[in-house]
């Protein structure tokens, strides 16, 4: 049996699993297997994708295009696994930060859920599976995000359902339109299809546009982003870190994916669109998160700001454009991810996320300001920190492809997301605060046991972020090769179809 339905089916298993089980521990230790058996397929997978290229399973043994195909190139399987480094943390960390009521009312299963929808994105071979696994990421999600019935969490989850549903409608209608003029679904077949079109097809360009739409929305880029900030502050902190990690990452996945099999083929059309959009998520994202004194708030806002930078990577539509964009949305999941967690565990200690009435976090915490200053100062850009490489590789990408002033506008960004950061640092962690009470009471939650859970989680994120910092050569060589794989869309063409 081939590795990758695993993917899927492991998380699936879980689901069922977790329907019989209702002792709480239980379901906890459940869901840390299921965290540390997909990352052990995780890590397997990108060692043979690393080594051999490529892995497909042909569902039922039917070929492609007729059957339906999973997929993992080198872009895939790098996303998968930092995926898994996510979904652990974030499990880790959900064991002791989500109330028991959550717990046994089955909050693990529904992290299943999104698990299962964001493996299979990441391996779909086909666009209408991609829009199957997109739904299931919708349900659980939209069940997770309105958990717990408070008032400000329906007010944010209707927003972030209503959205979301209108980008699957655009989807959708993409795919039929699509199917109706091309006579196929799988993402190989229908590149191979339209690299032998000539000019741009006038009968293509609603199909095409409602797809980027959808994608767009998906990944919270300009000017579909204003579901984002409205919803993920209401939800329990692990679940906004869980969403902040994986769910717009994989909007932007499945636009670099369809990029760079078709829609490459007409950049002079779309190439000015991705520019623009990734330039003013960029700067839009960024200058409305410094007028936030919301701690989720102000990371919600930055989430857009850096989905942009992936963006314009991608509309450098260069090798190193491309191999930047790669890394930066690895760096991203996990600083973004980490940020979250740490802004959940200030909220348990003060039960308030507002900047002005938090301060001198740092003296009674120094382990969490620690945390928080790998994951903010990362977002910022500081070496040596993984953050510095993603953003230099970025303004390289962009000098080398003669978009200096795009590359000029990433540093200037970078430059309002240090002064974000150290707004919430200095607010947060270093402000002198009046307010002394239950002090001891803060010191023996922080240092005792109740929270060796939810600080291992971030440890393991902190690391990830500093590995991926020092060993940034490496690893941004093979962002280079799975960019150059994307670029060379003809061998993931004939890897495909035979």
């Amino acid at each position: 049996m081939s590795i990758l339905p695993l993917l899927i089916i492991v998380p699936f298993t879980f689901i069922i699993l977790a329907l019989f089980i209702h002792h709480v521990r239980i379901k906890n230790a459940l869901s840390l297997i299921l965290g540390l058996t997909n990352f052990a397929l995780a890590f397997y997978i990108l060692k043979i994708v690393h080594n051999a290229g490529m892995l497909k399973t042909q569902m039922g043994s039917w070929p492609a295009p007729y059957g339906i195909t999973l997929v993992a190139d080198r872009f895939s399987a790098f996303m998968i696994f930092i995926s898994a480094i996510v979904f652990l943390a974030v499990t880790l960390y959900s064991i002791q930060s989500i109330d028991k009521e959550r717990l046994k009312n089955n909050y693990f299963l529904f992290t299943y859920g999104i698990l299962m929808g964001v493996n299979g994105s990441f391996i779909a071979g086909d666009i209408f599976n991609l829009y199957v696994w997109f739904e299931v990421m919708l349900m659980s999600s939209f069940i997770l995000i309105s958990f717990g019935g408070e008032k400000a969490q329906l007010e944010g989850s209707i927003k972030y359902l209503i959205l979301n549903l209108i980008s699957s409608f655009f989807f959708v209608a993409g795919i039929g339109i699509l199917y109706g003029k091309m006579g196929s679904l799988n993402l190989a077949d229908l590149a191979l299809k339209f690299s032998r079109i000539g000019d741009f097809p006038s009968l293509f360009e609603p199909s095409l546009i409602l797809l980027l739409v959808g994608f767009a929305i998906k990944g919270a880029l300009f000017p579909f982003f204003f579901w984002l900030p409205a919803s993920y502050h209401t939800p329990p902190p692990a679940v906004s870190a869980l969403f902040a990690g994986l769910l717009t990452k994989v909007g932007i996945y499945s636009l670099i994916r369809i990029y760079t099999l078709f829609l490459h083929h007409y950049d002079y059309f779309w190439n000015p669109i991705i520019l623009w959009m990734g330039i003013l998520s960029m700067v839009i994202g960024v200058i409305t998160a410094t007028s936030q004194f919301d701690f989720r708030k102000i990371l919600s806002f930055h989430i857009i700001s850096q989905v942009g930078y992936v963006i314009i990577g991608l509309a450098f539509y260069t090798i190193s454009g491309l191999a930047a964009a790669i890394f930066f949305l690895g760096h991203n999941m996990l600083s973004k991810t980490n940020a979250f967690l740490v802004a959940g565990w200030v909220h348990r200690e003060r039960n308030t996320l507002s900047l002005k009435d938090l301060g001198d976090m740092f003296n009674k915490h120094t382990l969490w300001g620690i945390l928080f200053f790998i994951s903010a100062f990362s977002l910022a850009g500081l070496p040596p920190l993984s953050g510095f490489a993603g953003k230099y590789l970025i303004i390289k990408a962009g000098i080398e492809s003669n978009q200096i002033i795009v590359a000029m506008v990433a540093l200037f960004v970078g430059l309002f997301t240090l002064f974000s950061m150290t707004k919430i640092w200095i607010e947060v962690f270093w402000k002198n605060t009046k307010n002394e009470k239950n002090d001891s009471e803060q010191r023996i939650k922080s240092n005792g046991l109740p929270y060796r859970y939810m600080i291992t989680a971030s440890i393991i994120l902190a690391l990830s972020i500093i590995v991926m910092g020092v060993w940034a050569k490496p690893i941004a060589e093979f962002c280079e090769t799975a960019a150059t794989d994307l670029l060379n869309n003809q061998k993931y063409i004939n890897f495909v179809l035979g």
